[in-house]
């Protein structure tokens, strides 16, 4: 009798060390997997598939033989039964909690218990592994649905065989009913080795009945020789059925009904696009190469009637323009694509909100107007909370322009498939397995050609329950792919009677209905009605995107109640319900599934709480609603944000002219920011910056109102960055400025020619000895070099590079070899002077710098780990001065020091009054707050500190913020004495 483990949940990569520990794992051997089949019945698109394994222990004792599975993207597991010794062990479906106490009291009860539940990602996986006698046989029968999805003009069915294991038999029958005739079918991917005639036992054939019906078997089996490799890899098979321009084709089954609508040979409608290219700094890793190669193949084909408008988003969005489809004007659009560079944040609220106001711009009463989004990721600046963006997103899209949307990654982007759903569009994922840029190809022929706008299809309430409509599809129909509605009729109806109707290209018309077939089902039972079951299908996809949708929570509690009464009924695994098979204890299984099921919580979801260089990573601005987070700037007066308290703190920071100022020093990080003062004309008590100095890494940024210095050489003379690139999004001239909006919302140059675009300047590489790279969670990587320095130069520096988490050994290898030699010459790029218009619209590594406005200069860090911004102005005088904000950072450690930087973690409590007045009037009111400060020793002690409620103007954005004023240099908020803000030099 074989010790009895301890029983284990079908759960995520969370629990698979677990597995790993306690069910140590058999290496398969030839002989285990006796043979593989895989049955499919296809009956009008929905797709009933059926996959069995036969597996054998060869050897003299116990092993443990493990059975997996690869699932389409959207099925649904309906069934699993294990074979056990010619007995057969069946699932059944509960709700999810009772499914786990019956898996639970299983174990206690001398039952083994296998426990399925729903995973989150995109291609669902699972294991069952079984612990078998010698030479014992058991086989694994696993049942899951779909609806086929139609695509240019053909259903694809996909099987996923990848055991990880070698499978010498395998066998795929597949049969196919339609109600039209099917006319083309071909098998364009086959699982195991190519059809040669040397191998008679690998072959596939097909044979039809009737023109309406088709068999399709693929057969393989090694050769007796043991030459064969076995079977791995993906059958697809591709059919198409005969075509009509009438209103679809109704199927009813008992008192349910399916109507499938894809009329072809209808006259195409002009598309008016709008393409949203997400240009921040994660789109850097190939793939926003592969968005480029991706639109010049779109691009190139669209037909002579559509019109399309390009924006570019990372931390803000510009308008790139917009453009027919003529020869010249694609052109012009492309090289404008092809200078995209990545860097920035990703604020996808903003650039949503402007790619829906400019499509309600353009002015066109035929074409169809729609919004297509490439991102990779979440939004992380600007408005951030998922819901906001949701919020925002429904009140503008007054118009439902349908949004869709490719995704570049698995990462969870519930908030990208809501917005999708709710607005008549729809979510497509990157798959790693295929060409990047022919998935983003034929995801967009997708929506190429609409040929009926704003599809309304309804039916009589004397026929149908209308509450148990659902459909499957977009509100316009796209010629290629199909809508799939389905419902109930109500008791006694046998007939249904749709009213389709729609815009097309010769304006409002009716699409009869003509084609219909109705029976009765052989019995009642919801198992063999193929009609029930897709409308089932159907039905859960569609209540689990409204409950994700929903804000009330009620509201959500009463669709997750009707998912699961139709869940449990039809016996589906879904996020509420579970599967669980019940067998003798000698048998030892475990089931696992990749990924949990979260529940929708979108505010966990995006927040990030991880480690950088060993100190927590911190989040936005500590400020409501985004606002600035620190700044200085005329007297010199700061406005800093602090923790604990909704209002800033301000106070002045005098001190004689000339003098040199620590505004931000990171140990952590290695950022450096001083300024030096210098006495106003008119006042000379009164002192101003005229000069700042920025250290991000190997670039050192020297400021002055007249111009600017970069430096990013080394001792030796050789740059220290990767790369400098100039002509850089968001497009700007050679002289640093963007260009401007012309009336045709083309992006033009002042005197409205195109300018010619400028070359991307690639440096070779320098090596670094002695790099260090620490990793983080949230895929950033810290480099620190020893090198020697001038006395100017610390004794060590950073870079800031965006790593692989999931491999950390091959991104430090990476890293190390970053570094090669520049070209002779070149390091000319990396040591300018220059005025703000010619010393900026260029990428110095991973620091990028451009111009706004004339007076803004803006310097960013990688991904959104740092956003600087300077701003030149004059006083009443005539004396130019600087001002210098922190508009967000998240790279900013606890050990931050200086007159700015000891703020990003600085804790104070509001004493009294207890509440702020909300008031607008100018009247001073006394406040008291306590203030967490550090002292010479670095010890930290509270002081309560008096202030009135005042205000400051903000040069940058040009309004009076309200604050809290501290007298007296800041004394009783800032850590230590004034003079220990003090430096000897602007670079020290």
């Amino acid at each position: 009798m074989m010790a009895r483990l301890t029983p284990l949940v079908c759960v995520a990569g969370v629990l698979l060390p677990l597995l790993l520990v306690n069910v140590p794992q058999v290496g398969a051997s030839v002989g285990v997997v006796m043979d593989l089949k895989v049955v499919s019945n296809i009956e009008h698109r929905y797709a009933v598939t059926q996959v069995s394994s036969r597996m054998r222990n060869p050897n003299h004792g116990f092993s443990q033989l493990i059975f997996k599975m690869t699932l389409p993207e959207n099925a649904l597991i309906s069934s699993l039964i294990i074979e056990i010794d010619g007995t057969n062990y069946t699932s059944v479906v509960r709700e999810k909690f009772e499914a786990r106490r019956m898996y639970e009291t299983g174990g206690q009860s001398g039952l083994s218990t296998i426990l399925v539940e729903q995973g989150e990602d995109n291609t669902q996986k699972f294991e069952v592994s079984v612990n078998v006698a010698a030479f014992g046989v058991v086989t694994f029968y696993s049942t899951y649905e779909e609806v086929l999805r139609r695509v240019e003009g053909h259903y694809l069915y996909t099987v996923h065989i990848h055991p990880g294991y070698r499978i010498p038999l395998a066998r795929v029958d597949v049969h196919i009913v339609e109600r039209e005739t099917i006319v083309f079918s071909d098998l364009l991917k086959l699982p195991g080795e190519e059809l040669s005639p040397h191998n008679r036992r690998t072959y596939a054939q097909k044979s039809s009945v009737n023109p309406w019906e088709l068999y399709l078997r693929y057969h393989h089996e090694d050769p007796p020789d043991g030459s064969g490799k076995g079977v791995d890899g993906i059958f697809t098979l591709s059919y198409a059925i005969a075509s009509h321009t009438d209103g679809g084709e109704v199927q009813r089954v008992g008192n349910y009904f399916a109507h499938y609508f894809s009329p072809e040979h209808l006259p195409k409608l002009p598309t008016h696009t709008v393409f949203v290219l997400d240009v921040s700094h994660s789109m850097y890793n190939g793939k926003l190469d592969n968005m480029k190669a991706a639109m010049k193949s779109i691009l190139k084909e669209l037909s002579p009637e559509d019109t399309f408008e390009l924006l570019a988003f990372s931390s803000d969005v510009v308008n790139v323009g917009s453009y027919s489809s003529k020869k010249q004007e694609v052109k012009k659009a492309l090289r404008k694509i092809k200078r995209l560079v990545s860097l920035g944040y990703s604020n996808l609220n903003a650039a949503l909100l402007q790619a829906i106001k400019t499509a309600n711009n353009y002015n066109s009463r035929q074409a169809v107007k729609q919004i297509v989004v490439f991102t990779d990721g979440q939004a992380t600046s600007g408005v951030t909370d998922p819901e906001s963006i949701y919020r925002n997103i429904q009140e503008a899209n007054i118009n439902q322009h349908p949004i869709f949307t490719f995704a570049f990654g698995n990462d969870d982007m519930k908030i990208l498939q809501h917005i999708s759903m709710d607005n008549s569009g729809f979510v497509r994922y990157m798959h790693h397995n295929s060409d990047l840029a022919s998935q983003i190809k034929t995801f967009y022929m997708e929506i190429s050609k609409p040929v009926i706008s704003g599809v309304d299809i309804t039916y009589p309430e004397s026929d149908i329950d209308p509450t148990s409509v659902v459909k499957l599809g977009t509100s316009n129909y796209y010629s290629g792919g199909e809508l799939v509605l389905a419902g109930k009729l109500i008791p006694g109806a046998t007939f249904v009677h749709p009213v389709v109707s729609g815009i097309g290209k010769d304006g409002p018309q009716q699409l009869p209905v003509t084609r219909s077939d109705s029976r009765d089902p052989f019995n009642n039972s919801v198992k063999d009605n193929f009609i029930a079951r897709l409308w089932a299908y159907l039905m859960l996809q569609n209540l689990f995107a409204k409950a994700d949708a929903s804000e009330n929570f009620n509201h959500t509690q009463r669709l997750h109640a009707q998912a699961l009464q139709i869940a449990l009924r039809f016996g589906f695994v879904t996020r509420l319900s579970s599967l669980v098979v019940a067998y003798p204890d000698q048998y030892i299984i475990v089931c696992m599934k990749d990924g949990i099921r979260r529940e929708k919580n979108w505010h966990h979801a995006y927040q990030h709480e991880s480690s950088l260089s060993g100190y927590r990573r911190l989040g936005r601005s500590n400020a409501p609603g985004n606002a600035l987070q620190e700044n200085v700037d005329l007297d010199p007066h700061f406005i800093v944000y602090a923790q604990g308290i909704d209002l800033p703190l301000c106070f002045n920071f005098h001190s004689h002219s000339g003098a040199f100022l620590s505004l931000i020093n990171d140990p952590q990080s290695g950022i450096i920011v001083n300024g030096q003062v210098t006495s106003a004309s008119a006042r000379p008590r009164m002192t101003y910056f005229t000069s700042l100095f920025l250290r991000l890494g190997q670039v050192n940024i020297t400021i002055t109102p007249e111009g600017l210095e970069i430096d990013c050489l080394g001792e030796d003379g050789t740059p220290q960055v990767n790369s400098i690139t100039k002509s850089l999004w968001p497009f700007y001239k050679k002289n640093g400025r963007r260009y401007k909006h012309g009336t045709d919302n083309r992006l033009r140059t002042s005197n409205g020619k195109t300018k010619k675009r400028a070359k991307h300047t690639m440096l070779k590489k320098n090596h670094a000895p002695n790099q260090i790279s620490v990793f983080s969670n949230d895929h950033y990587s810290y480099r620190r070099t020893n090198n020697r320095m001038t006395n100017n130069r610390p004794n060590s520096y950073y870079t800031y590079d965006r790593a692989n988490y999931q491999n950390d050994i091959s991104v430090s290898n990476n890293i190390v070899n970053q570094h090669g030699r520049f070209a002779s010459g070149d390091s000319q790029y990396c040591s300018q002077k220059s005025s703000w218009e010619e010393g900026v619209g260029q990428i110095y590594g991973n620091v990028m710098v451009v111009l706004s406005k004339k007076k803004n200069l803006h310097v960013m860090i990688g991904d959104g780990l740092a956003h600087f911004a300077v701003v030149r102005s004059k006083s009443k005088n005539s004396q130019r001065f600087l001002g210098f904000y922190i508009k967000d950072q998240q790279i900013l450690s606890h050990q931050t020091h200086g007159i700015i930087g000891q703020f990003t973690t600085k804790s104070v409590r509001l004493i009294s009054p207890t509440t702020l007045p909300v008031n607008n009037d100018n009247t001073e009111s006394n406040v008291k707050v306590e203030v967490e400060r550090r002292n010479s020793h670095n010890e930290h002690r509270l002081s309560v500190v008096s202030g009135v409620l005042s205000r400051r103007r903000s040069l940058l954005e040009k309004t009076h913020v309200k604050c809290i004023h501290i007298r007296g240099k800041g004394r009783g908020i800032l850590d230590g004495l004034p003079k220990d803000y003090l430096l000897n030099c602007l670079r020290c």
